[in-house]
């Protein structure tokens, strides 16, 4: 119950009571007066009692209307409270009300703050366990430092403010060779000595104000000798961030700096390139073999940005090379070349290892221009040998042929741009130009004379008068030059040699416009490759000469038999292919042994020719062949040609022959020279073969002999079976 609600009660219950002392006191005086009526009317009589009797009733209504009206104020005053104490009690309802609504909303906040709590312990709890296994991690790996501290060779001292080991690791008490409960506590001073602790003491102090600190000292060892040290000291702040500790490391450095001497004496001592640089192009160091191999000095290279130096043909790989360095790739076994300051040209083989956070290269060159030299000589000599074999291989082709690759193969093999080729005459001492090198043939506009009179040509031609070689690797300062023509291509070096043959000068070659300067070994290729151009040509035209004489009949100048059976095969095997009539003539003179015994075998001889060259002139077609079969027996060879075809053919020739009338006393009843003919044509079959074209026109002569000689005659047994009409009578099918 509210204290308001409280008051209320007391309030209506001390009304209650003084009410109950009125009605008391009313009561009383009801019935004093009801005694002093009831005497005054016993006695009435009596005066007095009369008085009592008026003067107790105007004391009872005295005390009523006293009663009355305290009751009356009561009763007002009661009302006053009632209306008081009823406006607090609403107003302690509303408040009792929004107290129990605050409640509530206390309530449900609690009941949210309990849930978060909740949330918040769940969490706190998961954070707790993590922090203790992080902190179980963190012990471990402070476990795991405190053994590799213990473990490592460098050592490791702590020490505080005021220079007292606080902790010294294992390393370090085995240098000094002392218990670790001998240095805790003590001074660096007794450890050291006061020399050495004012020597490292700005050095601490400059740590503890907060500096990592890191220099050298060299200390002398009764044992070891000389020791050079490493010594670095770390500030360790509290949580203040005051520094009131310093780690001290030590490490013996005496092995990496006997390393450094070492490399040093390498470095000096190299007889390969070694260099540091930045990756701004530039030379941090360098050792003297650089001198060597470039002739520049240190102080000319360090000045200059090294790609300044590379050939310009390789400025592209070298600067792709740059790119993978500064990416922090090694590069290995990669190649270019560098000019030196005399201008000649060196190749480096290079190995290199960048360090992208120090910024720099480490780099080893070696000078390979030799050994390129020597790998280019052998390609050179392979390529040579190459060439040399496909140039004896290109036996079937045309002289021109030969001439064109054998002058750009020169133009390669010396590595030059332009190369030419003349014959020489010396017996009229004039140059006859036979070709030049492709390149020329577009880069030159000046009229190309192809004859020279030798004492009117340039110095190009020197070595014909001089019968040796000739290299002019300064072309433009040559004396006794006499000038080029209008619109010929310039030329910086030029190289010439003679072709000999058997102490003859055959022909002049040469070359110009090399990069570099020509030498002997120029000298060597172009020689020995013209020398065996010249060598196939001359071969091969006498292999044309000894080929046309052993396929050609050496009398009448016709094709022979060796001739006449591989064109009859070939041309069988054609027509087989082709499915086309092929026709074969074979013709005898009439009678040629009287005509040699009347006229001699000189004049036999010349009755051969003329009956030949009449022969010959009556085919046309390219694959037409006459041939000397033997004796007095010719054979022709038509393709494409029906019986028809070949019978119109061999009467044609038969008519020549009789009209040329070469007298024939031995003719028996003729007055001139004649031939008898036999003509078969077929188209080949599968499974027969060019001999029974050969025996069917055998027998068709056979037949013309036995009618008489001076005739064409056919052979009869002969179809046609391949589609289409034929020309004058059907061939025979052969097969």
């Amino acid at each position: 119950m509210s204290r308001k609600a409280l008051n209320i009660t007391m309030t209506r219950n001390t009304a209650f009571a003084r009410h109950r002392h009125l009605v008391a006191a009313a009561g009383l005086a009801f019935a004093i007066a009801v005694v002093t009526v009831h005497s005054a009317w016993r006695g009435a009589d009596k005066p007095a009692g009369t008085f009592f009797a008026l003067a107790a009733l105007a004391a009872l209504l005295i005390i009523v209307g006293l009663v009355i009206f305290r009751l009356w104020a009561a009763n007002r005053t009661l009302s006053r409270a009632l209306d008081q104490q009823t406006t607090d009690l609403l107003q302690a309802n509303a408040n009792l009300r929004a107290e129990i609504d605050e409640r509530r909303q206390a309530e449900l906040a609690l009941m949210r703050y309990k849930s978060h709590l909740e949330i918040q312990v769940k969490a706190g709890t998961c954070e707790l366990q993590k922090e203790v296994m992080d902190h179980r991690q963190a012990r471990e790996m402070l476990s795991e430092y405190h053994l590799a501290l213990e473990a490592s060779d460098e050592m490791v001292t702590v020490l505080d403010r005021r220079y007292i080991f606080r902790m010294v690791n294992d390393a370090y008490l085995k240098r000094r060779r002392t218990a670790r409960e001998k240095i805790i506590g003590t001074s660096i001073v007794d450890a050291i000595g006061e020399d050495a602790f004012h020597a490292i003491k700005p050095h601490l102090e400059a740590c503890f104000q907060g500096e990592v600190v890191e220099y050298e000292m060299v200390r002398e060892n009764h044992t070891m000798g000389k020791r050079h040290l490493l010594v670095r000291y770390y500030p360790v702040r509290s949580a203040s961030g005051r520094v009131n500790r310093v780690v001290s490391v030590i490490k013996d450095i005496t092995a990496v700096k006997r390393a450094e001497e070492d490399r040093e004496r390498l470095f000096s001592l190299s007889i390969d390139p070694i260099c540091v640089a930045d990756f701004n192009g530039y030379f941090k160091d360098l050792n003297s073999a650089w001198t060597r191999v470039l002739g520049w000095s240190k102080e000319e290279l360090i000045s200059i940005p090294w790609f300044s130096f590379v050939h310009p043909d390789d400025a592209a790989a070298t600067e792709a090379v740059g790119r993978k360095l500064t990416a922090g790739e090694s590069v290995r076994d990669f190649r270019n070349r560098y000019v030196g300051k005399d201008g000649r040209i060196c190749w480096l083989e290079w190995n290199v290892t960048p360090d992208v956070q120090e910024g720099l290269i480490y780099a080893v060159a070696r000078d390979v221009t030799d050994q390129i030299k020597s790998q280019e000589k052998i390609k050179l000599n392979e390529e040579r040998l190459q060439s040399l074999l496909k140039l004896s291989q290109m036996s079937g082709v045309s002289d021109e042929k030969i001439r064109a690759y054998a002058l750009e193969e020169i133009v390669r093999l010396t590595r030059s741009k332009a190369g030419y080729l003349h014959f020489v005459n010396e017996e009229t001492q004039s140059l006859e130009l036979v070709a030049w090198s492709k390149d020329v043939r577009q880069a030159c506009r000046a009229d190309k004379t192809r004859h020279y009179a030798l004492d009117k040509a340039g110095v190009w031609a020197d070595s014909v008068r001089l019968r040796r070689p000739i290299i002019h690797n300064d072309f433009q300062n040559v004396p006794d030059k006499k000038g080029m023509p209008a619109g010929h291509f310039p030329i910086h070096r030029h190289m010439s040699v003679p072709v000999m043959d058997n102490g003859r000068i055959v022909a002049v070659a040469g070359v110009g416009n090399k990069e570099t300067d020509y030498n002997e070994s120029d000298v060597n290729q172009l020689t020995l490759f013209m020398t065996s151009m010249w060598s196939i040509i001359k071969q091969k035209r006498a292999q044309q000469i000894l080929k046309k004489y052993s396929m050609e009949d050496g009398l009448t100048a016709l094709a022979n038999r060796r001739r006449f059976d591989a064109a009859l095969e070939s041309e069988w095997q054609r027509a087989m292919r082709e499915q086309k009539p092929l026709a074969l003539i074979m013709m005898d003179i009439d009678y040629f042994k009287g005509f040699n015994d009347i006229y001699g075998h000189q004049a036999g001889d010349d009755c051969l020719k003329k009956v030949a060259a009449c022969l010959r002139k009556n085919v046309r077609r390219a694959g037409d062949l006459v041939a000397r079969y033997g004796g007095e027996e010719f054979v022709v060879v038509l393709p494409n040609t029906d019986l028809a075809g070949g019978r119109e053919v061999a009467e044609t020739m038969h008519r020549t022959v009789r009209d040329m009338k070469l007298r024939h006393k031995g003719a028996r009843g003729r007055e001139y020279l004649t031939i008898s003919a036999g003509v078969a044509s077929g188209i080949p079959m599968r499974g027969r073969g060019a001999a029974e074209l050969l025996e069917k026109a055998d027998r068709a002569l056979y037949r013309a002999k036995g009618a008489g000689r001076d005739c064409v005659k056919v052979d009869a047994g002969f179809t046609e079976s391949s589609g289409g009409q034929p020309a004058r009578m059907p061939a025979a099918n052969f097969g």
